[in-house]
C-alpha cells in the first residue's frame, strides 16, 4: 500500500482514493493526483495531500459541515460540470488556513474543490457568486473571538 509523508509521518493510502483533477488546482497545475486524508486527531479537517509531489498537502474541510447554509453553485460555463455523473451531488472542499493565532484562520468559500464520489474527479472553480469570500473566518474562531 502506497504512502504519503505528512508532517513526518508516514501515512498509507489506497489507489482507489486517488483523486484527479485534470486542470490542476488553481495556481498550481502540477497538482493534478491528490489523496483525501481523514485523522481523528484533526478533525473536522482533513489533510488534501499529492501523491506525485512530496511534502505536498492542505488542509481542507468538507464545506457544508462548517457552513450549514453554504450551498455554491457551479457556473453553467464550468467545465467542473463535466467530471459529474449525471445527477449527481459533489462532494465541497474548502481549503482552510491555519493561522498561527487559531482564531484569525480561515476557510476559501470562494473558490472550492468540487469532487464526485462517484468518478474520483475534481476541480477547483472560483464561483461567480461574489457573496462568498476566500478568507472567511472559521466558525469556531469566529464563536470564540
Amino acid at each position: 500500500m502506497p504512502t504519503l509523508r505528512i508532517q513526518g509521518k508516514e501515512i498509507p493510502y489506497d489507489e482507489k482514493d486517488i483523486i484527479t483533477f485534470p486542470e490542476g488546482l488553481i495556481g498550481l497545475p502540477n497538482l493534478t493526483k491528490m489523496v483525501a486524508v481523514k485523522q481523528s486527531s484533526i478533525e473536522p479537517f482533513i489533510w488534501f495531500a499529492s501523491v506525485s509531489e512530496d511534502n505536498v498537502a492542505f488542509v481542507v474541510a468538507e464545506a457544508h459541515s462548517l457552513y450549514p447554509t453554504y450551498k455554491p453553485v457551479l457556473p453553467d460555463d464550468s467545465s467542473a460540470k463535466e467530471l459529474l455523473a449525471q445527477d449527481e451531488t459533489p462532494v465541497v472542499l474548502a481549503i482552510v488556513l491555519i493561522d498561527a493565532d487559531w482564531q484569525k484562520s480561515t476557510c476559501n468559500l470562494r473558490a472550492p474543490l468540487f469532487i464526485s464520489a462517484k468518478t474520483m474527479r475534481g476541480a477547483q472553480v472560483v464561483l461567480n457568486d461574489n457573496s462568498y469570500a476566500v478568507g472567511e473566518p472559521l466558525p469556531m474562531a469566529a464563536a470564540a473571538a
